[in-house]
C-alpha cells in the first residue's frame, strides 16, 4: 500500500499555480533581448529576483531540492530523482582523480554521497565504501580510464550503471508514477543512445554495451538497427510508435533532444489529479527541472543572438 502525501500534495497544489506554463514561456520568448528577460524572470518572482540567470538558476534548483526533501519525509522514493546528478558526480570524480586534474565546480550540489568521498576511495582504491550500486561500475570505470585513456567509455559505464539503477528503483517502487517514469526514462535513454551511435558510426555491438532492457521498446532490435545506420534507426523507430521521435529528428538533433524530454513531460502529465501518492510530488520535481531547462535555453540564445523560430523549436513542453 502506498503511503498517504495528502499534506505534500497540498503544498504542491499550492506552488504549481507558480510554475510556468507554455504562455509564460512564450511571453519570456518574445522579450526584445537578454536584459529584457531578466526583467521578466524577475517579475515573475522567479530566482528570487537575483541579478543573473546562473543565481537564478542556482536558487531555483536549490529551493526545489530543499522542498522535495522537506516533503519526503524520510522516504526513500524520491531518490530516483536525484539518479542524474549522483553518476554525474561518479564521472566527475573518476577523471578528476585519473587525470590528476582540479575543478571542484564540476560536481553537482545537494547529493546524498558527496565527491571527497567518491573521489577518496578511487585514489585508495577502497571502492567498497561506497554504495554496493556504484562499486563495481566506478572500479571499472576508473580502471578503464586509468588503461585506455577513453573518457567516452569511462562515461559509457556509468551511464549505464544509471539507468540500471533508476530501473531497478522503477521495479521496487510501489508508486504507479515512478514505475512509469523509470521504464520511460529508460526507453528514452536507450532511444537517444541509438540515434548517437548510429549518428557517429558505433555498430550493434557497442550499442548493446550501452543500453539497458525496459518496457517500451526491443533493446536487441534497436541495436539491430543502428548497423543500418541513422536510416535503419529511424525504419525502427517508425514501427514501434515513435514516429513523432523521427520526425523531429530528421528536422534536427536538438529538435529530437526537445521531444525527448517532451515524453517524460507527458509520461507525468496524469498526476496533476492524483491526490494521495508520492505521484504530484514526483511530478512536480521533474516538472521544473524542465522549466529551469527551457528558461536556461531561451536566455542562452538570446544572449547568442538567435531568432525566436530557431529558439522556438527547442523550447520544452511544460507541465501546467
Amino acid at each position: 500500500m502506498e503511503k498517504d502525501y495528502t499534506y505534500g500534495v497540498a503544498r504542491i497544489r499550492a506552488l504549481e499555480g507558480k510554475l510556468f506554463s507554455d504562455d509564460d514561456m512564450t511571453a519570456l520568448l518574445q522579450c526584445s533581448d537578454y536584459s529584457q528577460c531578466i526583467a521578466f524572470l524577475k517579475s515573475k518572482g522567479w530566482g528570487n529576483g537575483a541579478d543573473s540567470l546562473e543565481k537564478m538558476i542556482s536558487i531555483e534548483k536549490k529551493n526545489t531540492s530543499k522542498l522535495i526533501k522537506e516533503l519526503s519525509d524520510d522516504s526513500n522514493e524520491m531518490d530516483i530523482l536525484m539518479i542524474g546528478d549522483e553518476y554525474h558526480n561518479l564521472k566527475a570524480a573518476i577523471k578528476q582523480v585519473c587525470t590528476d586534474s582540479n575543478n571542484d565546480n564540476i560536481f553537482y550540489e545537494g547529493t546524498k554521497l558527496s565527491p571527497e568521498i567518491i573521489m577518496e576511495s578511487i585514489r585508495q582504491g577502497k571502492y567498497q565504501k561506497l554504495p554496493e550500486n556504484m562499486e563495481k561500475p566506478v572500479k571499472e570505470a576508473a580502471d578503464t580510464l586509468i588503461q585506455t585513456g577513453s573518457g567516452q567509455i569511462c562515461d559509457v559505464i556509468i551511464d549505464k550503471a544509471a539507468l540500471e539503477k533508476i530501473k531497478e528503483m522503477g521495479e521496487n517502487s510501489e508508486s504507479k508514477l515512478i514505475r512509469k517514469y523509470a521504464d520511460t526514462t529508460v526507453t528514452i535513454a536507450n532511444i537517444k543512445i541509438a540515434v548517437r551511435c548510429a549518428a557517429t558510426g558505433k555498430n550493434s555491438d557497442f550499442v548493446k554495451k550501452c543500453v539497458v532492457s525496459c518496457d517500451g521498446i526491443s533493446i536487441r532490435d534497436l541495436a539491430a538497427s543502428v548497423d543500418g545506420g541513422m536510416e535503419g534507426v529511424c525504419t525502427y523507430l517508425e514501427s514501434t510508435g515513435f514516429k513523432d521521435g523521427v520526425d523531429a529528428l530528421k528536422k534536427s538533433m536538438s529538435v529530437f533532444e526537445c521531444w525527448c524530454d517532451n515524453k517524460i513531460v507527458q509520461c507525468i502529465k496524469s498526476e496533476k489529479y492524483n491526490s494521495f501518492t508520492v505521484g504530484p510530488i514526483i511530478a512536480y520535481a521533474i516538472a521544473k527541472e524542465m522549466e529551469i531547462k527551457t528558461i536556461k535555453i531561451i536566455l542562452t540564445c538570446k544572449l547568442n543572438g538567435f531568432d525566436n523560430g530557431f529558439i522556438r523549436e527547442r523550447m520544452r513542453e511544460m507541465y501546467v
